[in-house]
């Protein structure tokens, strides 16, 4: 009789912890199917509010989104007129989301207005705060992306046309500086620049339209689904 009891607790045992290894591989697996938490911190290209309202849908960063198909949630943090000189709104940023799988930084749009020789050494000082910061707030090996900006259309601006081939300049320095910045601080880097046909900036020389932000989606689609 106490070996049959042996026996019988032996089991039940055997079948609790069968029970919860199964539990815990079906919480594994819902957790794997969720999709990955992707920050992304910008300025008013990102933010998309300077698209028509009827057109706020067609943001770049909704778009990554949804085409994305489920595997990716993207969180909108973007703000207009954001230059680099933004690491505490940055750090204030980390405060209101908790958690990331993946960090991007869309800046730098802003930075080309100053063509002083300034312009490029601040404003990587200022990504690699940001870099060291978001890696202090979500884990050592938080994936991070950097993004080289967007080209302008230089006949189309507004009230820097007149520093147009200096801003134009300015845009590709700090697409390189921040590529160059990406392999120092082991990021990804992907560049913007000529990606957004001249028919899509017409509004300002500055903002893309639905059709840009689609173009943008396809490049940050391929680099934020990169393996």
């Amino acid at each position: 009789m106490q070996r049959y009891k042996l026996m019988r607790s032996g089991r039940g045992w055997l079948m609790a912890a069968g029970l919860l290894l199964g539990v815990a591989a079906l919480a594994l697996a819902a957790r794997a199917e969720e999709p990955g938490v992707v920050v992304v911190f910008g300025d008013s290209i990102t933010a998309g509010g300077a698209l028509p309202a009827a057109e706020r849908s067609q943001v770049w960063v909704r778009l990554v989104e949804k085409q994305s198909a489920g595997k990716l949630r993207l969180v909108n943090e973007g703000k207009g007129g954001r230059p680099t000189d933004s690491v505490k709104d940055f750090d204030a940023m980390l405060q209101r989301n908790p958690h990331a799988d993946v960090l991007v930084i869309a800046l730098g749009t802003n930075d080309s207005r100053d063509i002083t020789d300034q312009c490029i050494p601040k404003a990587v000082k200022n990504v690699r705060a940001m870099v060291a910061g978001g890696r202090k707030a979500y884990g050592a090996k938080l994936r991070v992306l950097l993004v080289g900006p967007p080209n302008i259309r230089k006949d189309a601006l507004g009230p820097t046309k007149p520093i147009a081939d200096q801003r134009d300049a300015k845009l590709r320095e700090l697409g390189a500086a921040f590529a160059k910045l990406a392999v120092e601080t082991q990021c990804e880097f992907v560049s913007l620049y000529g990606v957004v046909p001249a028919a899509c900036l017409t509004r300002d020389g500055v903002h893309p339209d639905a059709a840009g932000n689609a173009a943008m989606a396809k490049v940050l689609l391929a680099a934020l689904q990169k393996p």
